[in-house]
Order: C-alpha cells, then structure tokens, then sequence
C-alpha cells in the first residue's frame, strides 16, 4: 500500500533520529548475546511434535515433550555463550516446575548429536502453530526466524527502557532546574551572610543577569498580555521552559529501534506509530505529578529555590500544555493503529473495530481522560483566567478529578504499574488543602472569631482592610501576602491573594473607641487585652467580584466601618533583601505603593540608629503614579507618615488625575517630603537618574509594582543599565498573576 505523506514523515523522524536502524542492518545474520535463548523459545514455541500429549496444555508439552526440549538445548548451544545458556537452563527449569510441577531432565539429552547431525536437522520458519507438518526429531529455527526474534525481542528491550527511562527524565530535569535555583539562593545568602551590604559582582554574574535571569524574553514584553492571550515568561523562566519542550521532543523521537520483518509488529508504520503512542502516553502521565506540584501555594520546590508563585504557576501551566500534547498524540496513535495502519474509516473493519474497541474500559477512559485534558487546556486561556477566575477554578477542579478518574481507569490493564501518577497528584493536593487550613488555624484557632474592619474611601477608590493578629507568635513580614476570605459573604469559599501594606500595635485612631470594641474579640487569648495586639493594614483597590463585594459592604456602613468575619491564609511569600543594598528605587503604580509602604519602616533611617550592625540604605527613592489626590492624604496620614521624614527617604507622586491634588498634602510639602508632578511618570528616566547617582561601587536595587506597561519598561531600562555600569544593579517586581 502506498505510504501517505503523513506515513512517510513519521518514518523519516524515527529512522533519522534513532540511530537503530542502520545498527540492525548491519547486525550479523544469527546474533548471540542475551536474549538468545528466548528468541530459540519463541521460535521453537508453535511447532508441533510427534510425541506432543494433546491432554496437555501447550506450555505442560514444552516441559514434558522430549523432541522440543532436544531443540531448545540444541538452539541454545548453537546461539547461546555458555553462561547464558546455563541462566537461562536454570531459569527454564524453575518455571517448569513452578508451573506444572515437572523437572528438566539434563543437558546431556542432546550430547550424541555430532555436527553434521545437527547441520541436517530441519529448519522450521513459522511463528504461527497448526502450519507445516508435525515433527518426529529435533528442529532449529531458520537463521531469518531466529534472528527476527532475537532483533524483535532486543528492539521492544530496548524501547521500555527508553519508555521509562525518558519518562522519568521529565522529573529529573525539573530537579535539576531546581537545584540550580536553590544553589542560586544558597550563593545568595552566603554573600549576605559575609556582609552588612552587597558590593560590586564578577563580570559573569552581571552578565547572567544581564543577559540571562533578569530579561524577558523577547524584547520588552513580560508583564503585559499579548492580545488577551497570554503572558510571555521572562527569559530565564523561558530557558527552563524552552529546555523541556525540546526535552520532551527529542524524548519522543528518539529511542526506537526499528527494522522490517519485526514480529510482533511487521511494518515499520506500525512499529512507528505503537513505539511512539506508548512513549507519549507514558510521559504524559509522568508529567501529572509535576503538574500538580507546580499548581500548588504550598509547594516545597518554592521553599527551596524561593522563585515565586507565579513562576511555578507558569511552569504549571506549560507542562500541562505539553502533558496534553503528548496525550493528543498518544490517542490518535492508537486510534490509526485500530483503524489498520492508517484510517480506513470507509473499509470494512474499520469502525466495526473501532467499536469493539469503545466497550473496553480501559480504551474509552483513555478517550475521555485526553477529552478532559483538551477541555482543561481551552478552558484555562488567560482571558478567563483574568475574568471569570472562579468560574475558571470550579472548572478546571472538576475536570481535574474527571481526569484522575479516568486515567486510573484507563491503567488498570497494567495491575497498579503506573497508579503511582494517579496518587501521587492526589496526595499533592490533599498536602496542600491540609497545610491551607493548618495556616489558617495557625493565624486564628478560632476563624470565625477573626473579625477585621473595612472602610471604603470614594475619594482614593480604595478599601482599608485592617486585621488583628490573634497569634502572638504570628509576625507579618515585609512582602508577604495573604489569601483572604470572606466568611460572611454570599460566596465565603473565594480567596484571594493581598500583600500586606502595614503593621501596626494597638489599634489606629478612630471615632470614639468604636473600632476598638468591634476588634476585639470576645475570647481573646491575649491577656493584656486588645490594645497590643498587632494590626495588618490591606489596601485593596476594587474591581469586580471579590473585590466588588468588599467594597460594597465597607461602603454600605460608611462612615461607621463594616464588620467583616476572615479567614487568613497566610503568610506566603518572601521578603526582599532590600536592606543590603544602598539605594532602593520604587517604582509603583496605584495601589502598588503597598510594596514600599511594607517596607518603609525597616528601611527608614532612625530605625537602625542605635544597631550598627544592620547596614542602612542610602537613599530610598519612590516614585508613585496615581490617578487619586484622596489615596495619597490617605495613605499619608495613616500609614507613611511616620516614615515620610526619614533623611533617607524622598517620595515623589506623579498626580494623573483630572483635577490637582489640593488640600493638606500639597501645602505640606515641608513636612511630609514629598514632591508632586502632574506629569506621567517617566520609569525608564527615573532609572536612568538612580544608576548615574551611583557613587564608587554602591548598589541600586530597582523594584516596580504597578501597571504591565510601567513594569516591563522599568525592567528593560534596568537590563540597559546593567550593561553600562559595574555597580551591582538588581530588579524586583512584585506582581500576582494568575
């Protein structure tokens, strides 16, 4: 039958990429070597005997029929080294007795037999029983039948171990990704740990920087989405990622030996297209547990490299992308193998067979496990994600478990062999599950009892989350960030992430001491009562949903503030090492400004005047775009002002609102050291401006946090200026992307 383009394509992929089909060419015509004496047992295996019993089963005759046996002791000593032919004597023989309780009798049978006797024995070329005639002596298989069974059996040996060998290749090359970060971290820490402060770089960490860890990957595009359609990875997540789709490739293509004539599948196609189904179906299911590793918060590989989550949530997804693929390939593999090497969906035999093959468990879960993955695939696209996030969630928990489901259903013809990649998810996702709500009673053992005020201000289009801390050994550090939800709400299951922007003891001033009585719980564990405990400050700007409802309900009791009853899971996330460096340069947007409002006390000047040992920053310079004149006096009065007049610390506010900023703020410069533009804020000239200002070999530390369009400038502007200045120049940028 002529080969179609299709056909013809996967023929050349596997013959050019493998390397075994030239070797099997030039193979010898009776090869010797170890499975020699199962390729004399399959050869011999259908051939009939005089002195056959035909009350015995086939395998009783083999055991018990003088003449087969004479032909397997005389096929092992023509084909077999003696050492093997001993194994594999010794090996015979247990499963003789083993199975039908008879004993081999000796080698020496076969011991009159001279060389010209043997040389005259007939030769048998048939792997199908019931042809050619019965036999009254010994045979041997023709050197073509011996041989195709022996390059048969040496080619499917060869093929599982690559099968298992490549599908645990998908791990280690994540181990070794990660391995890589943390040595990268330990490095890090090191450095700190020999000193208060962070000096100049060799010439290859700046490059790698450079060029490497700190680039997107194309261009200047990472943050912002490319038509709604996505992110693109920064250049180093790009690598990784890059690096396991080629992995997973050539671990596809490569690895096959294949030949004409083999035995158990005669044509190259279909030695092809089952070699290569089999291959993907097993790394794509080898895949599942990194899958749900990466998807997790409470991911162990995050502790150890301290990448954040929306690196492995990347990572998670395009392993996923590619876990589908290969199960793509792997059911129409099979599917063209059913419809007789090709899809003859018209021939008779075709969709008869096909049907036959549907009422088989196994083969319809496997159908439906690649649907559920497919759907998973379309249904996770980054509008959604962006949109309808739990609409997104719900969908993607159902069709994970429909797809676990099925999948065990679809393995259960190998006896428990590749359950692992079933459970193992599992576990994952139960680990995490357990650790959140272990989070959430570490915060507060009793959660309904977590009572937090929120007050919504129409004028900086902001809530004010503010939540007491029940635990006394709960410390909410720089960075971090909380998972919050509302139990009191129409939907109290949704929960989503919320950097800290402050702490404070006791509780903030408010009319009358009515905020104070509605904080304090009625079992506090504290015994010096609610006044020194400590306090964390959200600012959430509102969008839809989640956020939506928040405001409404802070609005719908303004002035007073409305009660909301939370459960905090948390803390995740690290703080930067900020402090090692000399200057720091914010560059936010909006709500952003929660970033270095974090960390504006534990780098303000006056707080290490009497600790020399902490090194202090030199100057730390924000630059804050907002759009709201009401957000800055806001955010002034309660949560920068005791910072604002550090000699270390100059805000500048970039004001884009439609009418300018007027009240206290502006006729408080002197005060409050801020300066106010009603000009857009420029990112790139305001790096440019700190890299100059960079005196002998003082670091610069850049951190952005606002708007896609802002972030990815401010990082590209930093790249440039690694490349013009020795200085140690790092980029941060604090973002959550789902």
């Amino acid at each position: 039958m002529r080969l179609s383009w299709i056909n013809r394509s996967l023929l050349l992929i596997a013959w050019t990429v493998s390397s075994s089909a030239g070797a099997a060419e030039s193979q010898p015509a009776e090869p010797r070597g170890s499975f020699c004496a199962e390729a004399c047992g399959n050869s011999l295996a259908k051939v009939p005997f005089t002195d056959a019993d035909p009350e015995l089963t086939p395998e009783e005759n083999r055991c018990s029929s003088r003449l087969h046996l004479q032909s397997m002791y005389l096929c092992l000593g023509l084909h077999c080294d003696v050492e093997i032919r001993l194994d594999a004597l010794r090996d015979l023989n247990q499963t003789c007795q083993s199975n039908t309780g008879l004993t081999l009798p000796p080698y020496n049978i076969v011991s009159g037999f001279t060389d010209d006797e043997i040389s005259h024995l007939p030769r048998v070329n048939t792997t199908s029983s019931g042809q050619g005639p019965v036999y009254d002596e010994p045979v041997l298989p023709t050197p073509y039948l011996y041989t195709v069974w022996f390059k048969t059996l040496d080619a499917l040996t060869y093929v599982h171990f690559h099968h298992a060998f490549y599908g645990l290749a998908m791990t280690m090359f994540w181990i070794v990704v990660c391995a890589v970060g943390a040595f990268y971290r330990a490095l890090a820490h090191y450095e700190a740990r020999q000193s208060r402060r962070l000096g100049p770089q060799s010439w290859t960490r700046r490059w790698l920087k450079r060029h490497v860890l700190t680039p997107a990957a194309f261009g200047q595009v990472c943050t912002r989405d490319i038509g709604g359609w996505g992110t693109i990875p920064s250049r180093a997540q790009t690598l990784a990622i890059s690096l396991f789709v080629a992995l997973n490739i050539g671990c596809t293509v490569h690895g096959y030996k294949i030949f004409p004539g083999n035995i158990y599948f005669p044509t190259e196609t279909r030695q092809i297209l089952r070699y290569v189904s089999d291959r993907t179906g097993i790394i794509s299911f080898a895949n599942f547990p990194l899958i749900w590793l990466f998807g997790m918060r409470n991911n162990v590989v995050i502790w150890i490299t301290g990448w954040d989550f929306g690196t492995f949530n990347k990572f998670h997804r395009w392993v996923a992308r590619v876990a589908t693929v290969q199960a793509v390939i792997h059911s129409v593999g099979y599917t063209i193998l059913i419809f007789k090497e090709w899809l003859i969906i018209v021939a008779d035999g075709g969709w008869s067979y096909f049907v036959w093959w549907l009422s088989l468990m196994f083969f319809w879960t496997g159908e439906l496990a690649t649907i559920f993955m497919c759907a998973l695939l379309i249904l996770s696209v980054y509008w959604l994600r962006r949109h309808y996030y739990e609409a997104f969630l719900l969908i993607h928990i159902v069709l994970s478990i429909l797809m676990l489901i099925t999948m065990l259903g679809h393995v259960s013809i190998f006896g428990g062999e590749y359950d692992v990649f079933v459970w193992v998810p599992v576990f994952i996702w139960v680990l995490d599950r357990v650790i959140r709500v272990s989070r959430i009673f570490l915060f507060n053992v009793r959660v309904w009892n977590t009572k937090a005020m929120a007050t919504f201000n129409p004028a900086a289009n902001i809530v004010r989350l503010e939540v007491p801390i029940s635990s006394k050994g709960h410390k909410a550090k720089p960075g971090t960030y909380y998972y919050l939800s509302i139990l009191n709400d129409t939907k109290f299951w949704e929960s989503h992430p919320f950097t800290v922007a402050s702490t404070t003891l006791g509780l903030p001033s408010f009319e009358g001491d009515e905020r104070a009585a509605l904080l304090a719980s009625e079992e506090s564990s504290l015994d010096d009562g609610p006044d020194t405990r400590q306090i964390m400050t959200f600012l959430i700007r509102p969008y839809d949903g989640f956020t939506a409802r928040m405001r409404d309900a802070a609005a719908a009791e303004s002035p007073k503030p409305a009660l909301l009853r939370l459960a905090v899971d948390g803390p995740y996330g690290e703080t930067l090492p900020l402090h090692f460096f000399d200057n720091i340069l914010f560059i936010v947007g909006g709500s952003g400004i929660v970033v270095p409002m974090t960390y504006s006390r534990s780098l303000a000047q006056d707080s290490f005047s009497d600790d020399e040992s902490v090194h202090m920053p030199r100057r730390v310079s924000i630059h804050w775009s907002v759009r709201e004149a009401g957000f800055v006096s806001d955010t002034v009065k309660q949560d920068f002002e005791a910072d604002l007049n550090s000699a270390n610390i100059n805000t500048h506010v970039y004001f884009t609102g439609d009418c300018g900023p007027d009240g206290p703020i502006e006729n408080r410069d002197d005060q409050y050291k801020i300066s106010w533009s009603r000009e857009r804020l420029d990112a790139p000239a305001a790096v440019r401006e700190a890299a100059r200002a960079l005196v002998g070999d003082a670091s610069l530390a850049v951190v952005a946090c606002g708007p896609a369009a802002m972030a990815d400038s401010t990082r590209q502007t930093t790249v440039e200026q690694m490349g013009l200045y020795e200085n140690r120049i790092e980029y941060f940028e604090e973002s959550f992307q789902w």
